[in-house]
């Protein structure tokens, strides 16, 4: 066992999640920084420095103000210009699953002057999410826009660690590369993974009908297998007068489930999911006069996801098969001015996008309703102005983005032009050194999502069928928030707040039908509005007297929505807040503690038909202690408390244990008991906006593994 920097989880400082990563100022993985905070030792990190205000670009610097920071990994003299490697090796006992448990790691990397790599290969069956520590943290939503269609998941379970509930066969291989060139860098990154995951719930769903409620009940056992190949090539050229950045990257994702089914209606189901994504990415920035800014930039994704569910049940056989395929691109140039503490600028380009659906049924049944040949097409010009006015402590930034759009649907929808502006206005004071107040807001008009034009039904799952609109919509929203943040370093203090109201309006509804035991979704043209209200809050602050801190966090949330269900209409509001509060510290030199707290709870009404309160509370407390220099004795608990149902609770206490003693300075030897109680099952209730899931799933039980550190 090794201790690494920190976990695999996204990093966010003061509730802002991080815009860079670096190590010695090199953005080596990008996003993917959960490689390095899992993987670097703590003794080799000789700081850890926060850039507030981080500015990524250095060709806007004075032009475009950032509220975001960024963290810079310093490490010491022994880890710089060396390779650092090290490894460790497991293997123990599991009751559940009852068999033999492994988890090996090896994790090398370089920090030279003009070279960096990271690699690690890493596998395990002890619960360890490995594909988890790739994610890429920085990268926004693709452009394609296409999601399967096919709902087959394995049974999962909500709020607590995967390492309580993942039943896996696990490997994963990433290699990270820089090079300093003399204009600029140059990285490639390959990551491949393989999981093999198994799960098995109890579940009983209940649908809320006016005639009387439908219960449905299941048990359900499942496999996944999964591969995952991804690859990244980049250059960029980071300058005070000009930025180039050329990204080149590919997903290949190949997933298989099968489920077998008990109960309402027993099944087996099969899903194949295969995912091909292509993508490059091209940006240079070129800044004369130190007023004027030039940029091109040019985005070009192709996906392709086919998509096959095959069901087995004793009515006979079905299968679905869809293959989807889109293109899309941006192409835009923009230019900016700076004068005075005003920044005038204007983005105008062009988007296209291209997308194929085509859908065949193969049923004991099969009607022209449930087969899909679909083109959904658009072509796009806009422009973009944006105003800055910067004034002592005030940043004022108006957004005022139009866009006219011609759509085509080969037959499946009129086609047809719109336009849309979405105007937005924000404010940004900052009084003083300690606070920072934000506000914005904002009002729209779009486009629905063109993956909704679905005239046929597609089966989603073994019992559930859903088909799309015929028609072609617009929807509008308008959104108010505000924030304040405040710091005060000396002391310590720091502190968040939020509000956010939003309202969104649509043409159409969603409707829900059932048969028998089978669901149908589709769309009503009834117009729908649907309201938002969020707010939380976080205060922290360090105590030195324990060499640790305190930070406590609240929040409240109110959602607004309507549907149709067996053809009547039904307006729910879910509301829920929680709060929380963590806790470390250091008190003497020889132990550390770690404890959090939170409790939430949530309601739904229906019709003005208000619902019992269901509430739930987690407790997390882990000791760190060390006697001697070479043993470290660390112990760790979870305890949950859910509400099933009204004055109905399941509690779970969850224990582990680690003892680690430093035979050299180069070998660690460990052994761990986890889940000491062997608790081997979880219950849990959600609600839907008509319905309710409650359900119980399988723990990992107790286990035991002893393991060694090797470090060069």
């Amino acid at each position: 066992m090794h201790r690494a920097f920190g976990l695999s989880r996204e990093i966010k400082y003061q509730g802002e999640s991080i815009n860079k990563f670096y190590i010695e100022g090199s953005d080596l993985l990008g996003g993917k920084y959960g490689i390095a905070t899992q993987g670097i030792r703590h003794d080799d990190v000789g700081a850890v420095e926060v850039m507030e205000n981080h500015q990524p670009l250095q060709v806007l610097t004075g032009i475009s103000f950032s509220d975001k920071a960024a963290i810079n990994l310093r490490l010491k003299s022994k880890a710089k210009a060396t390779w650092s490697i090290h490894g460790n090796a497991g293997i123990g006992y599991s009751a559940q699953p009852d068999g033999l448990l492994w988890n090996s790691q090896i994790f090398a990397m370089a920090i030279m002057p003009s070279f960096q790599n990271i690699t690690t290969f890493l596998s395990n069956n002890c619960g360890e999410d490995l594909p988890r520590q790739t994610r890429d943290f920085l990268s926004g939503r693709r452009a394609t826009e296409l999601n399967s269609k096919v709902s087959l998941s394995l049974p999962g379970v909500p709020s607590l660690n995967s390492r309580r509930t993942l039943f896996n066969r696990s490997a994963l291989i990433s290699t990270n590369n820089l090079w300093k060139l003399k204009n600029g860098e140059f990285k490639a990154q390959i990551d491949y993974s393989f999981n093999r995951v198994t799960a098995s719930a109890t579940n009983i769903t209940t649908y809320f009908l006016n005639d009387g409620d439908r219960v449905i009940t299941e048990d359900r056992n499942g496999t996944e297998h999964s591969h995952s190949l991804s690859a990244k090539i980049t250059y960029e050229l980071n300058k005070k007068t000009a930025f180039i950045n050329n990204s080149l990257k590919t997903n290949i994702d190949w997933n298989d489930i099968d489920i077998n089914a008990t109960g309402s209606l027993p099944n087996s189901q099969h899903a194949a999911l295969p995912d091909y994504y292509l993508n490059n990415d091209f940006k240079i920035i070129k800044r004369f006069k130190d007023k004027h800014l030039v940029t091109f930039t040019s985005t070009n994704e192709w996906e392709s996801l086919p998509q096959t569910l095959t069901v087995h049940t004793a009515e006979g056989n079905r299968r679905q098969h869809i293959g989807e395929h889109a293109f899309y691109t941006k192409e835009s140039a923009a230019y900016t001015f700076l004068i005075k503490g005003i920044s005038l600028s204007l983005e105008a380009g062009i988007k296209g996008y291209l997308r194929s659906m085509n859908s065949d049924y193969e049923a004991f049944s099969t009607t022209n309703d449930t087969r899909n040949i679909i083109n959904t097409n658009y072509f796009t010009i806009y422009a973009a102005p944006k105003f800055e006015y910067w004034l002592n402590r005030v940043t004022m930034t108006l957004d005022l983005p139009l866009s006219y759009s011609y759509y085509t649907f080969d037959k499946a929808v009129a086609n047809r032009s719109e336009g849309y502006f979405s105007p937005s206005l924000a404010m940004r004071w900052k009084p003083n050194n300690r606070f920072t107040v934000y506000l914005r807001g904002g009002l729209g008009r779009s486009l629905m999502s063109l993956d909704m034009v679905q005239p046929g039904f597609i089966m989603t799952d073994y019992r559930t069928f859903r088909q799309g609109v015929d028609k072609f919509y617009n929807t509008s929203s308008q959104n108010v928030s505000a924030s304040l943040a405040y710091k005060h370093t000396r002391h310590g203090i720091f502190a968040n707040a939020l509000v956010l109201r939003s309202w969104s309006h649509v043409p159409y509804t969603m409707e829900q039908q059932l048969y028998g035991d089978y669901i149908v979704y589709s769309y009503s043209t009834a117009k729908s509005d649907s309201k938002r209200l969020m707010a939380s809050a976080d205060i922290g602050k360090t105590l030195e007297i324990l060499r640790g801190g305190v930070n406590i966090k609240g929040s409240f949330s109110r959602n607004e929505s309507r549907l149709i269900s067996e053809r009547e209409p039904v307006t729910s509001v879910g509301t829920s807040w929680n709060i929380g509060l963590t806790f470390n510290a250091n008190p003497i030199k020889w132990l550390n503690l770690d404890y959090s707290f939170d409790f939430a709870t949530s309601n739904l009404a229906m019709n003005g038909l208000g619902a019992d309160w269901l509430s739930g509370m987690e407790n997390t407390l882990s000791l760190n202690i060390r006697p001697h220099r070479k043993w470290e004795w660390n112990i760790a608990g979870e305890h949950y408390r859910n509400e099933i149902s009204a004055d109905r609770y399941k509690n779970a206490l969850l224990l582990n244990t680690k003892i680690l003693y430093k035979l050299s300075k180069r070998i660690e030897l460990s052994a761990c008991m986890n889940n000491i109680f062997d608790r081997r099952t979880y219950s849990y209730t959600s609600y839907s906006t008509i319905s309710s899931f409650e359900s119980q799933r399988r723990l990992r039980g107790r286990e035991f593994l002893i393991s060694i550190s090797l470090k060069k």
